[in-house]
């Protein structure tokens, strides 16, 4: 059960995470590809970024969940020119384009990590400060941008899907 007064926002970015799971489960390798521009990412990217995201903020940043799951999303070769392989993740190397089942299978995993967090957290311990590159930030507010970089990540991927005939998350 969520904390009262962050349920309908914690159920809300659930159900987010229900559709884009729902949107992505019985992609081809073909659908996954699609992007809007040929320097754009594609849905796979897209996807990957999002689990790969929501990993390093709630582990690296607040650590929270064990590092097998941080270790999921790392890549042996960044083909990203400026992004070396510490920083890199599933999206930054094209030469291994992912299936929409491990998309699927990172999405569920990273949620798994954030639910168990939003779930165990009071409103008093979202006040709880973490640092990052000199910035002192909360957890709350950690939260809030990994939900809104769900929500631009998953509208990009709606989009891309609507825009080729292909069903979008069904908001």
């Amino acid at each position: 059960m969520y904390p009262p007064g962050l349920a309908e926002f914690y159920e809300g970015w659930a159900g987010h995470q229900e559709l884009l799971i729902a949107a992505l489960r019985d992609l081809t390798p073909e659908q996954v590809a699609l992007r809007t521009a040929p320097h754009q990412w594609a849905i796979w990217q897209l996807a990957a970024h999002i689990a790969g995201t929501r990993v390093y903020w709630f582990h690296d940043v607040l650590g929270q969940g064990d590092d097998a799951l941080r270790d999921m999303f790392r890549v042996e070769r960044s083909t990203v020119p400026g992004v070396s392989v510490e920083d890199a993740g599933w999206e930054d190397d094209e030469s291994q384009p992912r299936t929409a089942a491990e998309l699927v299978d990172g999405l569920t995993r990273s949620w798994s990590l954030v639910d168990d967090c939003l779930r165990r957290w009071s409103g008093e311990d979202l006040q709880v400060t973490v640092e990052r590159k000199s910035r002192i930030r909360t957890r709350g507010w950690v939260i809030y941008h990994v939900l809104e970089h769900d929500t631009h990540h998953g509208g990009e991927i709606s989009q891309i899907l609507g825009s080729n005939g292909l069903a979008p998350l069904d908001v």
